[in-house]
């Protein structure tokens, strides 16, 4: 009976035992399963992930390094830019002051060109000039030339510039002369009216910018705009150099008061001519007089 016991018990330990075994295998397995499928779900996804990170780390890298050289290539370029555009600024400045010089230029041109043709209009030898400077108050009003008597400049001799006449020489000295303008008040100019003949009258300066026209020939009213030339009357001053145009008529006095603007601007005097004086006949005879005593001895 005993025996028949152990061996029963013995029996039942190896059954427990297998069946442990059975289970535990089992279980081995389905972990091993379950690790299985987790891996083939796991791993892509891990994957996908490493090298999606890896990417953009690149991209990234790779954005930084084109915006750092993008960065170096523009602070070069803007050097290079900043030293074009001072270069094309003093071009542009040189370019200006040598288009300012050629305005000068043509500028003057065309006054020595329009005095020219004054200075032969007028038929009179006449002496090239020009203003070295100018003197105004409210009762003298003068301009000083580079030419005196070393050049032949003789005292009352008129002076006419590209618009017409300007004054007269009013002192002489060796190598410059002082000009009484028109303004002056000390200053008279016979003058007639174009386009009127034998209308004449006086133009007296005011110490101001006009003149003013006194004592007309004939009891012509003047219109305003009518043109001024010298009478040629007196023998100083030839005949049709321009003066000045009629300015302003004041008829509430008697006579009408007649302003005169003239057309010489004292601001922009420049160049003159002085004309040549014809010479009296008193000295003509006085320089022949020695020339044809010593032929007579002869």
């Amino acid at each position: 009976m005993a025996t028949r016991r152990s061996a029963s018990r013995t029996a039942n330990a190896g059954l427990v035992g297998i069946l442990k075994a059975f289970s535990l295998g089992f279980l081995f397995a389905a972990v091993l399963l379950g690790l299985v499928s987790l891996a083939r779900w796991v791993l892509p996804v891990v994957a996908d992930s490493v090298s999606g990170v890896g990417v953009r780390s690149a991209s990234f890298a790779a954005r930084s390094w084109h915006a750092l050289r993008s960065w170096a290539e523009t602070l070069v370029q803007s050097d290079e830019l900043a030293e074009e555009r001072q270069r094309l600024r003093e071009r542009l400045a040189t370019l200006e002051a040598e288009n300012v010089h050629l305005r000068h230029l043509a500028e003057e041109n065309r006054r020595l060109r329009a005095l020219l043709q004054l200075g032969q209009s007028v038929g009179q030898p006449f002496i090239a000039a020009e203003v070295i400077a100018i003197g105004g108050s409210n009762w003298f009003r003068t301009a000083v030339i580079n030419r005196g008597a070393s050049d032949g400049v003789t005292l009352h001799a008129p002076v006419l510039n590209h618009q017409g006449l300007i004054g007269r020489i009013w002192e002489v000295h060796r190598h410059h002369s002082v000009v009484l303008l028109l303004t002056d008040r000390r200053s008279a100019v016979g003058v007639g009216l174009e386009g009127h003949p034998n209308v004449f009258g006086i133009v007296k300066g005011t110490g101001g910018q006009q003149l003013e026209l006194l004592h007309l020939s004939r009891r012509i009213l003047p219109r305003k705009g009518e043109r001024l030339v010298t009478s040629g009357l007196g023998g100083v001053f030839p005949s049709g150099i321009p003066v000045g145009e009629i300015a302003r008529i004041d008829r509430h006095t008697e006579p009408p008061s007649i302003a005169v603007r003239p057309f010489a601007d004292e601001r922009q005097l420049r160049e003159v001519i002085v004309l040549k004086l014809p010479m009296p006949q008193s000295e003509r005879t006085m320089e022949l007089t020695p020339t044809i005593s010593r032929a007579t001895r002869r």
